[in-house]
């Protein structure tokens, strides 16, 4: 029975005062907060440049292969244009040289727009601005606004 009426098995609260509750310590919670981040923050920026390394590496590999293509479709081009291989694929085709070359003179103008690029065309010749006149110049000298 005496276990019944003491739960405890006997042991006492002295003076029968009740246990404190422990209370939350908001700055001691903050601390420890700010101290779990500053001890993770450059655990994340060491795997941000990490990740950022890798895909460093994979655009340099991508560059270098798009490089090598490019070199290898010069050097395409450059075999295609060869001035032996069009005579030589000229002569598979049936294509001989012209023996008298027939030239064609045309009276008419050509098209009001020039469809040539603009650096091909003759600058137009540009036009003396316009003498002033001895009143003009010294007007401009004065500080007032130009009429």
């Amino acid at each position: 029975m005496a276990a019944i009426n003491h739960p405890l098995g006997g042991a006492r609260r002295p003076l029968g005062l009740p246990l404190p509750r422990p209370r939350l310590n908001w700055g001691l919670l903050a601390a420890v907060l700010f101290l779990l981040f500053a001890a993770m923050l450059p655990v994340f920026q060491n795997s941000f440049a990490t990740s950022q390394g890798f895909d460093i590496q994979a655009s340099r590999r991508q560059q270098a292969a798009l490089r090598a293509e490019i070199s290898l479709l010069e050097a395409d081009v450059a075999r295609l244009t060869s001035q032996a291989r069009i005579e030589r694929r000229a002569a598979e085709i049936g294509l001989v040289p012209a023996q008298q070359p027939i030239y064609v003179t045309i009276d008419e103008p050509g098209p009001a727009p020039a469809k040539l690029p603009s650096e091909y065309l003759p600058r137009p010749a540009e036009e003396p601005a316009p003498a002033s006149s001895w009143w003009e110049r010294i007007i401009g000298w004065l500080p007032w606004p130009a009429p």
